[in-house]
């Protein structure tokens, strides 16, 4: 990890340097010009106007190669010339950010995760300033008269639904408010398998019946805030305001299942196949974000159709149901959200699965029967998956959180067991809720304590804990079993339940006859 930071910033804002400090590094304060930073900086941040853009090469050539630069750009001519900003080679842009996204993207370089600000990106802030501009020079009257003779004219004649010029506006409007309010949006582009057969074989008035019982199911399936419109032949999009790309997975592939139990007169079965992508996960502009919906639909049709895929990472992920798979399937549900919390941060996977490993065999120890170990391993793997709506700056704060960080840290074992409590078994969804709650009644989110804490939980929660001290994530020195066992006994009957402490000492001295070293295998089996 870097720690020494030069920033040039002509203004000598305190906050910055003191959000910087507050972050772990060593921050110096310069002027801005490029010979003033010294051969000791680890990193540069650079508050750049466009001056200090046309020094930004002399910088490079002073620094060398080897040094990151985060460059914080503000005001519309200064992003006109991202290009120039770019072409000397940094490790981030932050274009009009506060100070809280200087500093992250700061924190994300310097730990070499590598960082390109979402307003970075040419056509979010040319959409940016378009609306600003429209903002300023509609009224209120205007834009009440313009919205009501598109009413007139916004209806698709074969299915009733809302046609595409009005989806492309409602998305432009939605989309805007997300960015400006950091709120989740997902759009859905569902595609009707085999259309242009139909037509060809049943003709027009067979089609047009499938596209009206089609639609009605899949206006049935949203929320009354959601938009869906026909866009093509055999197209719909929808539009999920307020909706990540999780819980928009399992819309699309809900609506999906229910749009395979149709049977059209004159045509028998029809099946669907859906793509989706979310922002600011999968794009921030509108066309970015319906070209990753299109190309999620292209692969759920090319590699099987009757399947819902979504965009993620520059690639697509998948997430395919055969018509032969169950929706109850318990192997198939936590497949499907491993790989999604693996797509969100693989570290809070592999942990998961590490922990899983222990849990287990504590779970032997403690007398757990067969069923009830499934479902230990079942929560152990989906312990976290309340963590992939928590945003990074919170999820990989260095240092100490805020009340309101804080909060939305303990609120992810609710939303966790909102996410998967209809979908596995509930003893295993209940130590998904529980598995923050300490023996003293002191933890999280329902400040249970004692025997009333589930035995799951309070199973998991050992085998978390020491995961997690025996963890390069957690630690900057990784901590020896013995150590870690030694952590766990000192909070026996405060944070941990004294009983499953002292299982956990038996199994360290029972595993493989060897002790901690032992232990560490179990919790860790590629060591």
């Amino acid at each position: 990890m870097l720690e020494r930071v030069a920033v040039l910033d002509p203004d000598h804002r305190p906050e910055l340097a003191a959000k910087l400090s507050d972050a772990g590094f060593e921050v110096v304060v310069l002027d801005h010009r490029p010979t003033a930073v010294g051969p000791g900086a680890d990193l540069v941040v650079v508050i750049a106007d466009e001056q200090r853009i046309d020094e930004l090469p002399e910088l490079r050539e002073h620094l060398g190669p080897e040094t990151p630069i985060v460059v914080a750009i503000a005001g519309a001519d200064a992003a006109r010339r991202l290009d120039e900003v770019t072409a000397v080679g940094i490790g981030a842009v932050v274009v009009d950010g506060s100070i809280d996204e200087i500093v992250h993207a700061t924190l994300r370089v310097a730990s070499s995760d590598g960082y390109i600000a979402e307003g970075a990106m040419r056509p979010v802030l040319e959409e940016i300033h378009r609306l600003r501009v429209r903002d300023q020079e509609r009224n209120v009257e205007l834009e009440e008269l313009v919205r009501r003779l598109k009413d007139i004219s916004i209806d698709d004649g074969v299915t009733g639904l809302r046609n595409d010029d009005y989806f492309y506006n409602r998305l432009d409007d939605e989309l805007g408010r997300a960015l400006r309010h950091r709120r989740q949006l997902s759009v859905l582009l569902c595609e009707i398998d085999g259309f242009a057969a139909t037509v060809e074989a049943r003709g027009r008035r067979v089609a047009d019946r499938m596209l009206r019982e089609v639609a009605a199911v899949v206006d049935a399936g949203l929320r009354t805030g959601d938009v869906v419109s026909r866009i093509n032949g055999e197209g719909f999009a929808m539009l999920l305001p307020e909706t990540d790309s999780v819980a928009a997975m399992l819309v699309a592939d809900r609506m999906r299942e229910q749009v395979a139990g149709l049977v059209i007169a004159d045509a028998g079965r029809v099946t669907a196949s859906v793509g989706l992508a979310s922002a600011p996960e999968h794009a921030v502009d509108r066309d970015g974000l319906m070209e990753a919906a299109e190309r999620a639909l292209y692969f759920a049709r090319r590699e099987g159709r009757n399947s819902t895929r979504t965009a993620g990472g520059g690639q697509v992920a998948v997430f395919a149901f055969k018509p032969s798979m169950r929706r109850d399937s318990k192997d198939q549900v936590i497949g499907l959200l491993v790989r999604v919390l693996r797509l969100r941060d693989p570290a809070l996977a592999d942990h998961a699965t590490r922990t899983a490993d222990l849990a287990v065999a504590l779970g032997v120890q403690v007398g757990l029967g067969t069923s009830r170990l499934d479902h230990l391993r079942v929560a152990a793997l989906l312990q976290d998956v309340g963590k992939i709506g928590v945003p990074d700056s919170i999820l990989h704060k260095r240092g100490g959180l805020t009340a309101e960080e804080w909060a939305i840290i303990q609120n992810h074992p609710k939303r966790g067991f909102e996410l998967v409590g209809g979908l596995i078994d509930p003893e295993a969804a209940e130590a998904v809720l529980n598995n923050h709650e300490r023996w003293d009644g002191r933890g999280y989110p329902r400040a249970i304590e004692g025997e009333d804490i589930p035995l799951l939980a309070r199973v998991l929660l050992v085998a978390d804990a020491y995961t997690a001290m025996t963890s390069d994530r957690s630690f900057k020195v990784l901590m020896a079993s013995s150590e870690a066992l030694a952590e766990l006994r000192r909070n026996a009957g405060s944070q941990f339940d004294p009983s499953v402490v002292a299982a956990m000492t038996e199994l360290a001295a029972a595993t493989d006859g060897v002790g901690d070293d032992g232990l560490q295998a179990v919790a860790d089996p590629v060591s």
